[in-house]
């Protein structure tokens, strides 16, 4: 909160993926604490917060999905929107990485934010970034081309039977097949 009286604009920070502290600190760096630091000093509150299960955060991070990390955001707005010090007509939403995914699909849902500023988020489909990443973490740690196009292979009729499915059973039995048949090659 800046250190004055008044009604400040208010920014929920949204953290990437995997379990961050409210600072999003990694290797010694604390991202969301610079930029808390900077945005109160120029008049704008803050809310940062730990993900679920990390630092001092109730729940299971590792169960919870990105629709589970949109809720929490929903309850920091709702949070918000009781406190005295807070403009409502301004609550806006900063997402990095994942956050960067989170951050327009409660936006897209809830009048009450009035702005999102996206840092490191997606700018292709959701598939394609995967199929990028297991390609980019598959070579850094040495696994051979045969076996790259061996798992991209497999991974992009995961992602179809994904995208296709429109039950849970469907995506299931789907699923299954792909694996039973790859687990008998």
């Amino acid at each position: 909160m800046p250190k004055k009286e008044g009604v400040f604009p208010v920014v929920i920070l949204i953290s990437g993926s995997g379990a961050q502290n409210r600072d999003e600190e990694l290797l010694g760096h604390k991202p969301f604490l610079v930029l808390s630091d900077y945005l109160t000093k120029n008049g704008m509150a803050v809310l940062r917060y730990d993900d679920r299960g990390t630092a001092l955060s109730k729940g299971d991070f590792n169960t919870a999905t990105s629709l589970d990390f949109a809720t929490d955001v929903e309850a920091a707005i709702t949070y918000l929107k009781t406190r005295k010090e807070i403009n409502k007509k301004k609550i806006g939403l900063i997402g990095h990485s994942e956050g960067g995914l989170i951050a327009p699909m409660v936006a897209s849902k809830s009048t009450d934010v009035a702005f999102i500023i996206l840092l490191a988020g997606t700018g292709i489909k959701g598939d394609q970034l995967l199929l990028l990443q297991q390609k980019s973490i598959g070579k850094a740690l040495g696994v051979s081309d045969e076996d790259l196009k061996k798992n991209e292979l497999v991974n992009r009729k995961a992602f179809e039977i994904v995208n296709k499915s429109t039950t849970i059973e469907q995506l299931k039995k789907g699923l299954d097949n792909l694996y039973y048949a790859k687990s008998k090659r």
